[in-house]
């Protein structure tokens, strides 16, 4: 129990990979980063107790943060929410509410008794005549949230408020002075297992998509081609980042296929595979000779579904929904930072501007090095957690 108001907040990132904790307090006008800590999800524990395995983390990210009295603020996952962006006529604050309660029902796909509602007023716009309410509508099942809540329980903690992690992208981005007026910035995060594409215009949060691909993928194709197992998958994925950031290549691939749509089908339909989110099993032995390449073309084939992705969302933002084109593309999470992701995007996708997102280099204020943990080192996969300390600063 809190005793007094929270001058800090704590924003806890639970990914499938690793967890991310920042507390920030504030420093005059700006925000200050008091302390960050970031623990990997043991693989073997996750299989047997996904909940002891993520408190874990959560305690061990937390090691070198003092949370008491602190808010303390997590996310859900974006894949297993709904947001809808719903316009309504024209109305009084104090009657939205129960207008949103009405038209929930036919934005949502679950029983209303199922799910936790929340909503927020993102703008009045004119569209003709018209004067209209865009909101900005959430609906999370109450397993969904439950499953979160169970986590925290075991590691000791106590929500005081709970997003969704593309959002909190978007805070962070905010918070970090990321996003100028007049323009429409694409938010990419990369996961483990899925990703997100947030746009936002103006600041204000227009439109979001979740993608099932994640960082998986690369470890995957190095597991089919070199034989090796996951763990060696993954140190050979991080050796060659690091290869390339020290010897960058003039030339990006360009060996990326744009993967093909069902005929007639809706921009945004899944493709056939996009809902098996578990490691897939080569139906083919791999060619000898795929055990020799450069662990840089490996990387090609996975890319081949995040640009199609990419590109479906953005030319059904851009022709679809708002005749707008991206600006910049903000990349962020474990992968961001490798350069053949950021040059494959800007060359496939035509995008002159691919950005790497780095709170270590912003608007916000830090402490000492040595309690900033891993966020230096790793800055890209700290946005979530950034933002969510944001938020929660918001509400202090």
């Amino acid at each position: 129990m809190l005793f007094s108001k929270p001058k800090k907040a704590v924003g806890i990132d639970i990914g499938a990979h690793s967890v991310k904790a920042v507390q920030m307090s504030r420093a005059g006008r700006r925000l200050h980063v008091d302390g960050a800590g970031m623990a990997l999800v043991d693989r073997n524990l996750i299989n047997t107790d996904p909940v002891a395995a993520h408190a874990a983390a959560v305690r061990d990210a937390l090691r070198t943060i003092f949370i008491t009295q602190s808010l303390v603020v997590g996310a859900l996952p974006g894949q297993t929410v709904v947001i809808r962006y719903p316009r309504l006529a024209d109305m009084p604050e104090d009657r939205i509410g129960a207008a949103i309660e009405k038209e929930a029902g036919q934005h949502i796909p679950y029983d209303l008794s199922e799910v936790f509602l929340d909503w927020s007023l993102l703008e009045r716009v004119t569209e003709g005549n018209d004067r209209l309410l865009k909101v900005l509508l959430v609906a999370a099942r109450h397993e969904v949230i439950d499953s979160r809540v169970q986590i925290a329980a075991a590691a000791e903690i106590q929500y005081g408020i709970l997003t969704v992690d593309s959002l909190a992208v978007a805070d962070a981005a905010e918070s970090c002075g990321f996003l100028q007026t007049g323009e429409t910035v694409a938010l990419v995060n990369i996961g483990l297992t899925s990703a997100s594409i947030h746009f936002v215009k103006d600041g204000v949060s227009n439109f979001i998509r979740d993608i099932n691909w994640g960082s998986r993928e690369f470890i995957q194709a190095i597991v089919r081609a070199r034989r090796c197992d996951y763990d060696e998958a993954e140190k050979l994925l991080c050796a060659a980042a690091n290869e390339a950031e020290a010897q960058p290549q003039e030339t990006p691939p360009s060996e990326v296929q744009e993967q093909k749509a069902t005929p007639n089908a809706s921009l945004l339909d899944p493709f056939e595979d996009e809902f098996d989110v578990a490691p897939k099993t080569p139906k083919a032995v791999v060619p000898s000779q795929d055990a020799d390449k450069p662990i840089q073309e490996l990387l090609v084939a996975p890319l081949n579904k995040l640009v199609a992705e990419l590109r479906r969302s953005l030319d059904f933002y851009e022709h679809e929904l708002y005749e707008t084109p991206i600006d910049r593309m903000i990349l962020s999470g474990g992968v961001a930072h490798l350069m053949i992701v950021r040059s494959t995007l800007e060359e496939e996708l035509g995008m002159k501007c691919v950005e790497v997102a780095n709170p270590a280099q912003s608007a916000l204020t830090f402490g000492n090095a040595s309690e900033m943990g891993a966020l230096y080192e790793h800055p890209a996969q700290f946005m979530v957690a950034v933002g969510l300390a944001a938020r929660g600063m918001a509400e202090l």
